[in-house]
């Protein structure tokens, strides 16, 4: 009983202390309700209501109420997209109401344009961006690959994922290669590439007359690169690492042995008279057992993943008088080959710095670095993969068992691939790169002085940039052996193609000196007469030296003082030896009445010395005018309201372009001794071709083409019409346009009729046109929920080609020859002729029937073509337009972000159409010598059902496959073996989690991910990928598929 009382006074104490407990917690708790408004007094439905620094919130129902339960002193953030976020503090409240203003800031934010920024609503040019955080959610070592999908009418496509080469390319509108503008400073597509991803706060790109400003250079359209600054407050440190496993996209392989002399022997048989096989069954039988032995090239060879790995590293901050932003970067790539002598590494440094000196005056200081290295077999990757594809499995990489001795018997041209890719065997290339790139600008706000000089500022810029190469290259000698059965030893020879030894070095330099003063005026009277006007002188001089020495080595040591005295040499590569200056006058000026009507008009008086004195300069002028509807009284009080954008564009503008013009007015010859060996040039290791003339030997030169003093740029004449849509404050948008571009004077040698005793070239003249035309569309949708939010965007382009006038084309006999050879005057581009497919003989009896006349070694599965001329035989007048080019006309993407709480998800589709290529040479037929070019793929063929049965028995059964008969092959130029390189890829998925931050330390986020790069694509292209499959005959080194884990730090 006593044990029961206590049990029960025990209770009471607890309940009791409990109770008070919910007491005091109900009275640190209160319940707020409220309602959520627009500036109209209607409901915001699905408003975010958040206690700021948790993850705790409510939404807002269908007539604007929201309840929640918080602290007394707790803070609430009332939120909606397209709306400006509003901070409450409740202080105890259990009644409060929010009234959510318009932001403007998605209209009115900023936008990067030539030579200044423009509020995005008034920007009246075709001009699009991306921002940071979109360009880092697809992951890759190339900034340019992480623009693909994101910007309508940006052309990007990755041709190889070899490390360092930096092989992609990319256009806008289809009109060639654009000018890159980084920090104000015009710079090489090569630098953007290299540029760190992470130091990147935007990229805007001028795709039509907004691009004039730029003058000779921007003729195929402006990439404007702006890198991240500090801001004021404490300093900010951001990390992020990732780790990447890489694999190859659509590698062809080799079969194995039995199946490589399987269709060796096909194809011997494959004759009318005199087939016969190659390999017998007891070859078959003696690899079984060993006696012989193979080699699996795949799995010697190429390697089934390859690591990546990249670190960043940034800290930013600053007071009121100074912001800084300091980074570093590093990056590792590793090739696919199995010897690891294919690598790459990068070190990227920064430096922006934003000071005020003094009251109204800003210094800007920029400086960067980079340090690369690039590493690389003595043999390039497309000799490595031509050679891996051409050997026969049925010789071994190895003489010997113990695979100690590299073989060479039966290899053909002794050319053994694991020597070729293997750095301490047959040598290497080393190429060491180091950039410095410097601006710095000093910009004055006169306003400061007086209101009278408001919104007048002037800017002053000085560049500088310095890039220095040292390049290697060791060839190096070495012995490959075989068994010899009469004397049961090894022989040894040395490889033919290594010897001697030989070490060359080579030096380049480059720099660029840049000068630019602006004077800006940007004003409003009135409240609605906005003016804005900008002059300024620009100079920008380039010039580029170089030498490199090469000798043989007495000893296989990559130094000169192992130099053997035996071809010495010492030269210049004269592409990279040239002196080019520009100099400028440009001008703006904006008038906008109540941002509704709008005007620019701007224009460069651009000069270049690459040009004869009395044709350096020319005037590149733009106009563009822009309505923006939405702005109307009469919109804003219709039933219409809720479309807060809508504005209606035009440009029309002047461009020049003189980028592959080399001083062609100035005549000269060129002297090729010294000239580098292996340079194709047909004399003897890069001595200077030459004459004997009575016993001596006479050195000779090329005539350089004949001068032209009248050649200037070509011109470019852009229009462009667009519109721009939003509404819901942003919830849906779109944007189309609609674009035309004329080229006049475009550079080309008029070689018809000159007579070959000129002894020269004919020279370069403004002779040929073509035009671009296409359109543009995008679409998106954005909403946010509660903490949900998400985006979808869509963009679609379009774009032709034609060749108006091309000069080096005539004398054509008659309509037909002309309509058929006649590819540039008045001619679409992107069509290619060939045979139209008609189907496949099935059988024996489908051949005898087949009405048109054939030749007698057909067989079942040969491929029938379409007689177009109806003559009753195939021949070239058959042959008409059946497919697109390479260049696909249309590019597509889409794209989707989600966020919920921590968790964030993007996904990016991106895809092609109306583009085709051709199987060529190893990816066409079986390419190589005996037992060897046996890719896969050629397994799916016709074939007899039984092995080793007469192929020519009508009674032979025949299982169908995708290529014919071993050895019969369609023609090239048909529609059987061009395919569209149409596809869809799935370009990036990326999951991430942002761990919730910690109350003692809110400064802190911690965000982890995996991403995955290229993981599929659907395609009708085999074999290869189809962003590149003509490159090198399909034997490029392949495109890469990544998978990444990491994690970004900031505190």
């Amino acid at each position: 009983m006593k044990d029961i009382k206590s049990c029960l006074r025990i209770a009471c104490a607890a309940i009791s202390f409990l109770m008070a407990s919910l007491t005091a917690y109900s009275q640190d708790r209160v319940t707020v309700r409220g309602m959520v408004l627009d500036s109209d007094s209607l409901p915001v439905i699905g408003a975010s209501v958040m206690v700021k620094g948790t993850s705790q919130g409510v939404p807002t129902d269908l007539d604007g109420n929201y309840v929640i339960e918080v602290s007394p002193d707790a803070v609430l953030e009332f939120s909606y997209i397209g709306y400006a976020t509003v901070q409450e503090k409740v202080s105890g409240r259990t009644q409060i109401n929010v009234v959510l203003t318009e932001d403007s800031n998605y209209l009115e934010s900023v936008v990067v344009v030539g030579y200044g920024t423009q509020k995005k609503g008034s920007v009246i040019g075709a001009v699009s961006g991306v921002g940071s955080e979109d360009i880092l959610s697809t992951k890759s070592e190339n900034p340019q690959n992480m623009l693909t999908g994101k910007i309508p009418g940006l052309r990007v496509w990755q041709k190889s994922a070899e490390p360092g080469t930096y092989s992609a390319s990319f256009d806008i509108r289809g009109m060639g290669s654009p000018l890159v503008i980084i920090d104000g400073v015009p710079r090489s597509v090569q630098e953007f590439q290299r540029l760190n991803a992470s130091d990147i706060d935007n990229v805007s790109v001028l795709k039509d007359a907004s691009a004039a400003i730029y003058g000779v250079r921007a003729g195929n359209g402006v990439v404007l690169v702006t890198t991240k600054k500090g801001s004021e407050g404490k300093a900010k440190v951001n990390y992020s690492g990732s780790f990447t496993f890489q694999t190859p996209s659509k590698m062809p392989e080799l079969t194995d042995v039995y199946d490589a002399m399987t269709l060796w022997n096909e194809k011997n048989l494959n004759a009318v008279i005199g087939g016969s096989v190659i390999f017998t069954e007891q070859d078959y039988e003696d690899y079984r057992s060993g006696k012989k032995m193979s080699s699996d090239w795949n799995s010697l060879i190429m390697a089934r993943m390859s690591p990546q790995t990249q670190h960043d590293l940034s800290i930013s901050g600053g007071t009121e008088k100074i912001q800084y932003y300091l980074s570093f970067g590093y990056l590792y790539q590793e090739g696919f080959f199995k010897s690891r002598d294919l690598w790459y590494d990068k070190y990227n440094l920064r430096s922006n710095i934003t000071a005020e000196v003094i009251d109204g005056m800003k210094l800007n200081l920029n400086i960067s670095g980079l340090i690369d290295q690039r590493h690389t077999p003595y043999s390039s990757s497309v000799d490595i993969i031509r050679n891996y594809w051409s050997q026969g499995v049925v010789n071994p990489a190895f003489a010997d068992k113990e695979q100690t001795m590299l073989n060479y018997a039966g290899l053909d041209l002794q050319k053994n691939t694991v020597a070729m890719m293997t750095s301490d065997i047959s040598g290497y290339h080393l190429y060491n790169q180091k950039y410095f790139q410097s601006s710095a600008s000093l910009e004055y706000d006169f306003g400061t002085l007086t209101d009278v000089l408001k919104g007048l500022s002037a800017k002053a810029l000085l560049g500088y940039d310095f890039k220095y190469n040292q390049d290697e290259s060791f060839r190096k000698e070495y012995y490959l052996y075989a068994w010899n059965e009469k004397s049961h030893s090894y022989d040894s020879q040395v490889y033919n193609e290594s010897t001697p030894n030989n070490l060359t070095r080579a030096s380049y330099n480059q720099q660029q000196t840049l000068a630019q003063f602006i004077i800006n005026y940007d004003r409003t009277f009135a409240e609605k007469h906005k003016v804005g006007a900008l002059i300024g002188y620009e100079m920008q001089k380039h010039d580029a030296d170089n030498y490199y020495a090469s000798g043989d080595l007495a000893f296989g040591t990559p130094y000169f003082t192992s130099l053997s005295g035996e071809n010495q040499q010492v030269g210049i590569d004269k592409g990279a030896f040239y002196e080019v200056m520009y100099q400028a006058l440009i001008g703006r000026l904006n008038y906008s009445y109540a941002d509704r009507y709008l005007l620019e008009a701007q224009f460069r008086y651009d000069g270049s010395s690459k040009f004869a004195p009395g044709h350096q300069w020319g005037f590149f002028p733009s106009v563009s005018a822009g309505w923006r509807i939405s702005e109307e009284p009469f919109f804003k009080e219709s039933a219409l309201s809720f479309i807060n954008q809508l504005k209606i564009r035009a440009s029309y503008g002047v461009l020049g372009d003189d980028n592959s013009m080399n001083y062609e007015w100035i005549s000269g010859y060129t002297f090729r001794g010294g000239e580098t060996p292996d340079d194709g040039k047909g004399w003897y290791q890069g001595y200077a071709p030459g004459y004997m003339f009575n016993g001596n030997f006479v050195y000779s030169v090329d005539p350089s083409s004949l001068p032209n003093q009248n050649i200037t740029w070509l011109r470019s004449t852009t229009f462009n019409i667009g519109a721009d849509f939003e509404a819901w404050r942003g919830k849906l948008g779109a944007s189309f346009d609609y674009f035309h571009r004329i080229r006049r004077g475009i550079f080309s040698r008029n070689s018809v009729g000159l007579p070959t005793i000129v002894g020269a070239s004919a020279p370069y003249e403004n002779l040929d046109s073509d035009s671009h035309l296409g359109l543009e569309l995008e679409l998106y949708h954005k909403n946010k929920a509660g903490e949900l939010s998400y985006e979808v965007k869509a963009m679609m382009s379009v774009t032709r080609q034609k060749h108006l006038v091309g000069s080096q084309n005539g004398g054509y006999g008659n309509s037909y020859e002309k309509w058929r050879n006649d590819n540039l005057n008045n001619r679409y581009q992107g069509v290619q002729f060939g045979y139209e497919a008609a189907g496949r003989y099935e059988s024996w009896e489908d051949i005898w029937s087949y009405d048109t006349y054939k030749e007698n070694n057909l067989l079942p599965g040969d491929y029938k073509y379409l007689d177009w001329n109806g003559d009753g035989e195939i021949n070239g007048y058959d042959a008409h337009p059946i497919a697109f080019d390479q260049t696909p006309w249309m590019n597509y993407s889409l794209s989707f972000n989600l966020a919920w709480k921590g968790l964030d998800f993007s996904m990016l589709w991106q895809g092609s159409a109306l583009g085709s290529m051709k199987y060529s040479e190893p990816l066409y037929n079986i390419w190589g010598s005996t037992g060897g070019g046996t890719l896969v793929q050629y397994l799916d063929r016709w074939h007899p059902a039984e092995t080793g049965a007469d192929i020519y028995d009508p009674e032979t059964e025949w299982i169908p496959g995708y290529y014919g008969f071993t050895g019969h092959y369609p023609d090239e130029n048909s529609s059987f073996n061009r395919v569209s390189t149409a596809f869809l890829r799935l370009k990036s998925i990326e999951v991430g989690y942002t761990i919730p931050k910690f109350k003692k330390a809110q400064n802190f986020s911690l965000r982890v991910y995996a991403n995955a790069y290229n993981p599929l694509t659907i395609t009708a292209v085999k074999f290869v990928d189809p962003e590149h499959p003509d490159s090198d005959l399909g034997r490029m080194y392949p495109l890469n598929k990544t998978y990444t884990i990491g994690l970004s730090l900031s505190f």
